[in-house]
């Protein structure tokens, strides 16, 4: 299947997903603002893993999750998308996402992926940050003009190396308190 065809399937699939999500009562009652906000969460996540990594539900583990959630996600979203409450979402949606998942009989781990979501929910709320987000998509642009494989992590890795080697001022400014600027 060619990645339009394999997009658009998985599109009509994460609609069945969000459409049975949204409808649960704890979803249900939180209204429009978090369900949209749950759905762009779901919706980034699936995609990512099963259009961009090429891995299908049941391949789902830690190391996905880790690659999609803190290499890959920001960049999916859209600017109207990234807020800091749609960022403290982010652990109940991928929670009811799994759930579902593991009661739909989709996936087997649906346990294991709760628990590194739940060790990981604080890092995963305080990925909202602006001044990071630029740097990302500063360096991703430079990556693609550069041809980088962003699949690669190695060759990610000594892009981003190299990256802040000829940019120290770039590493530095990300970590400034906002105080000191």
């Amino acid at each position: 299947m060619d990645k339009e065809k394999q997009t658009q399937a998985v599109g009509e699939m994460i609609d069945g997903w969000l459409d049975a999500i949204d409808a649960e009562p704890d979803v249900a009652k939180l209204g429009d603002e978090k369900i949209r906000a749950i759905d762009a969460i779901i919706d980034s996540f699936v995609e990512i893993a099963i259009v961009g990594l090429d891995k299908e539900p049941s391949q789902w583990n830690a190391d996905l999750l880790q690659e999609v959630m803190f290499a890959r996600f920001m960049l999916l979203l859209e600017e109207n998308e990234k807020t800091e409450a749609m960022y403290r979402t982010i652990p109940f949606a991928l929670k009811k996402l799994f759930k579902y998942l593991q009661k739909q009989g989709v996936i087997k781990n649906g346990q294991h992926l709760i628990d590194w979501v739940n060790v990981n929910a604080t890092q995963l709320q305080s990925l909202y940050n602006p001044q990071f987000d630029k740097f990302y998509r500063g360096l991703f642009a430079d990556m693609r003009r550069s041809g980088i494989d962003t699949s690669d992590k190695n060759a990610v890795d000594k892009f981003t190396k190299n990256y802040l080697n000829l940019h120290p001022e770039l590493g530095i400014e990300l970590y400034k308190k906002d105080d000191q600027k």
